[in-house]
């Protein structure tokens, strides 16, 4: 007799995902069967960056692999929650960049392949059937259906966006969204800063009444923090530097700052008995984080701060994406005159459209070669909206009013 999967994995298989139709769109073999030349596409669909790694980060790398001893020991099993020059590293990381009264130590980190296998984690960690998540509306569209993973799990959305004016009006809704924790008695409140899709950054007075709220229904506010370090003002909000606490933790990534994509590495800031849960379900799930991954990294913090090089590469890369989200919204505006929203951060924008997304976005490929991302994976919000992102063309600039121009003449006819 063939034996059969688990009723969940093949439901989860059967239902639409946000995240594999975006990298459906991505695939060359896509474009192929559309007629469409892969060279001549031009995509906005990627949740990436493009800069350059630092040099000395890379060159962490070559020290070690041409290092016979360090490369062997390269090679052997760390802590299931990393080593411990590495949390440390990551504790002096972070004040480095946000401040040295930050209450944050090695006991605090706890370091996983990445931040999407962290917050998977998490959501089992954290909830227990029948508890509430409340996500805001948009968010990024992995997060419901890791929360959905663990079973009897309630998800309760609350909107973010004036979808009639097109704005971000999170801060006139703090004491609503408040409410809403409170009368949800959400176990867990996840938000991102700056957002995904959105690009927008929550205020202090936000995340202040988020928190509080948490503390008020013996819930948890968590941050995802992956584009912490792609913010425009001078001044990052105050949160930033906030240590966790017995209501407040949050999930880091090297995957944005430095160009770690496919040198994943990922922790969570957090109290003790938090990381201490980690280390027991991690030792079930990945068994130990890439001991490579974390000599290069704690040997370029601690040359980086040594140097003082690290706040001005991190400048220097915020200032790419600026200049590529200017070009974005400028093209938008003159070809598209579509409203959208302009980021404060982060390598996203969302456009709308005012027709079904999936169908616009199809639509857009097919006739102009360029790939946009259908918004309804977000949430209600974007159900007629596209989420554009400029992070892939950071060094093409050239290429983001070519696309709308592009999108602008089709749409005209």
């Amino acid at each position: 007799m063939k034996p059969s999967l688990s009723g969940k994995v093949t439901q989860f298989k059967k239902s639409k995902s946000p995240v594999r139709e975006i990298m459906d769109l991505a695939n060359p073999q896509f474009f192929r069967q559309a007629g469409l030349d892969p060279n001549e596409v031009i995509s906005f669909s990627g949740g990436w960056v493009n800069h350059e790694a630092p040099d000395e980060l890379r060159q962490a790398y070559a020290d070690i692999i041409h290092d016979p001893a360090r490369f062997h020991s390269s090679g052997a099993y760390p802590p299931t929650i990393g080593m411990p020059e590495c949390r440390r590293a990551l504790a002096d990381f972070e004040k480095h960049l946000y401040g040295p009264s930050m209450q944050l130590g090695p006991e605090n980190i706890a370091i996983g392949c990445n931040s999407t296998q962290l917050t998977f984690n998490l959501m089992h960690i954290l909830l227990d059937p029948g508890d509430t998540i409340l996500l805001p509306d948009p968010a990024y569209c992995n997060y419901p259906s890791q929360a959905a993973s663990q079973e009897g799990v309630k998800i309760a959305r609350f909107g973010v966006l004036d979808t009639e004016e097109w704005r971000y009006a999170a801060e006139e809704k703090k004491d609503q969204f408040a409410a809403c924790i409170r009368r949800e008695k959400s176990k867990v409140t996840l938000l991102c800063a700056p957002d995904n899709p959105t690009s927008q950054v929550p205020s202090t007075a936000f995340v202040t009444a988020a928190l509080e709220a948490a503390r008020d229904v013996g819930g948890f506010l968590v941050i995802d923090f992956a584009y912490k370090a792609l913010v425009w003002a001078d001044t990052p909000p105050e949160y930033f530097s906030w240590g966790p606490t017995e209501n407040f933790l949050s999930i880091h990534s090297n995957s944005k700052w430095c160009r770690g994509l496919g040198r994943r590495l990922g922790w969570v800031e957090a109290p003790v008995q938090i990381v201490e849960a980690l280390e027991a379900v991690q030792g079930s799930s990945i068994l130990c984080p890439d001991t490579l991954h974390q000599m290069a990294l704690t040997d370029y913090i601690a040359a980086g701060m040594a140097a003082d090089s690290i706040r001005p590469y991190m400048r220097q890369t915020a200032g790419l994406y600026k200049a590529a989200a200017e070009q974005t919204i400028e093209a938008i505006e003159t070809f598209l005159k579509m409203p959208c929203l302009v980021p404060q951060g982060g390598l996203y924008t969302v456009v709308r459209t005012d027709v079904e997304s999936s169908a616009f976005t199809r639509q857009i490929l097919e006739n102009t070669g360029v790939i946009v991302v259908p918004g309804w994976g977000f949430g209600e919000t974007l159900k007629h909206a596209v989420r554009l992102s400029y992070g892939p063309l950071v060094h093409n600039l050239e290429k983001i009013p070519q696309a709308m121009q592009r999108m602008g003449t089709f749409l005209k006819r």
